[in-house]
């Protein structure tokens, strides 16, 4: 049986994601389709629109036949943490013989090229630790090696999902892993585009359905076109649990930030620099998003210092991490060692005797067995999880289900 692999946010399940589990089936004959996807915060260093277990439910309904949470250090850790961390949970589970991802420019060939020829995670994070921000420190390690090809990589490097295209392909080569990857253009009018109004086809990104839920008096009817209708269904029916946004966190933050002012830099992605701006613009601090533009710099992204005060509000630190950082070649990293276990938030139930070929990590379906189930070290990472879900539920007037008592989404 084929098995292909899918690293996903769904935040929220769109016409995009569907056209890409067709294509898989039609293109490679897949019998299965394993995702996995962020739980209740997301890459970009932001609270997820609605909670896991609807967004498990959307791509079901959509066409996946599992769905495995993604360990929140990696869900929101920059590109090339989150594309490793999917990459060694979809290797580790044994089955999955093939990884397809989206990209602007859908030339697997000018990727991997550019994935060998930008290996330079040391001298990225040496350029980083002297104040460089994280897109510049990159193009200046290309630069320096190879001159003659920057303005070809760059342009690659300039497209979202090309960026994490790259870093699936760097991901596997780290890994070693036998897992084969293809990929498949993208049909949206662009990853951060959040035009609604103006498509002509079927197609817009995540971020537009979240603008319309902003914006619109009925999001439900705006979107209808856009989303598959069973994911139109549950929005429908749960209008109660999406929308949950960043500002929503901003006492708890404030909290974390004043209790550990002083250890600020012990935080991942937190830097020295950060955490003594942090430290001296503390009385500016309004709400989350307001702080963020209030720290923001042109060494400092938007997206950094999102991800890094999401590190200080879920305690994630730079010690959260089983595998030598940076990233490197040089370092022989197991998938076990990056993702020890595989939590599975759904499936489909046609599909679970599949379930058995999981041999080379740790399968979880009840989080009250992790305990028994877990290394030391496995166990630390899978509470990150809890407590990060937990955080979220109390946010949202905990309308979602909580850990202990939310079974396996099954359809």
């Amino acid at each position: 049986m084929k098995t292909t692999g899918i690293i996903a946010e769904y935040n929220p399940f769109h016409n995009g994601h569907k056209y890409q589990i067709e294509t898989i089936r039609k293109r490679t004959g897949a019998d299965n389709i394993v995702v996995v996807m962020s739980g209740n915060f997301v890459q970009r260093g932001t609270p997820a629109f609605t909670d896991k277990y609807l967004r498990t439910s959307m791509a079901l309904y959509g066409g996946a036949d599992f769905v495995f949470e993604l360990p929140v250090i990696y869900a929101t850790a920059s590109a090339g943490l989150f594309a490793l961390g999917g990459v060694s949970l979809l290797d580790s589970l044994g089955f999955v013989d093939s990884i397809c991802f989206g990209s602007e420019c859908d030339d697997i060939d000018i990727l991997n090229m550019t994935a060998d020829i930008t290996f330079f995670d040391e001298d990225v994070f040496n350029f980083v630790k002297s104040g460089e921000p994280y897109p510049k420190a990159r193009q200046m390690a290309i630069e320096k090696h190879f001159p003659e090809h920057t303005e070809k990589i760059c342009k690659v490097l300039d497209s979202p999902n090309d960026i994490l295209a790259i870093e699936y392909l760097k991901a596997l080569k780290l890994l070693k892993s036998n897992v084969k990857p293809f990929t498949i253009k993208r049909c949206d009018s662009g990853y951060n585009s959040k035009d609604y109004k103006n498509n002509k086809d079927k197609f817009i990104s995540a971020a537009a359905i979240r603008n319309a839920f902003a914006i619109e008096h009925n999001p439900t009817k705006a979107i209808s076109a856009f989303v598959p209708e069973s994911t139109l269904q549950i929005l429908s029916q749960n209008i109660d649990r999406v929308e949950i946004n960043e500002d929503m966190f901003s006492n708890i933050l404030y909290y974390k930030l004043r209790s550990n002012i002083y250890e600020l830099a012990q935080f991942f992605d937190v830097s020295d620099m950060l955490a003594n701006r942090i430290a001296n613009k503390i009385d500016c601090y309004d709400n989350f998003t307001g702080f963020i533009k209030t720290l923001k710099t042109k060494d400092y992204t938007y997206s950094r210092i999102s991800r890094s005060l999401l590190h200080i509000l879920l305690d994630i630190r730079t010690n959260s991490f089983n595998i030598p950082l940076p990233l490197s070649l040089k370092n022989n990293i197991m998938s076990c060692q990056v993702t020890p276990y595989a939590r599975l938030l759904g499936m489909n139930r046609d599909k679970s005797n599949i379930l058995r070929n999981i041999k080379q990590t740790k399968l979880i379906t009840k989080t009250a067995d992790a305990a028994e189930k877990l290394t030391d070290f496995a166990m630390q990472i899978f509470e990150k999880d809890i407590f990060a879900a937990d955080i979220y539920r109390q946010i949202s007037n905990n309308i979602c289900p909580d850990e202990y008592r939310a079974g396996i989404v099954i359809i």
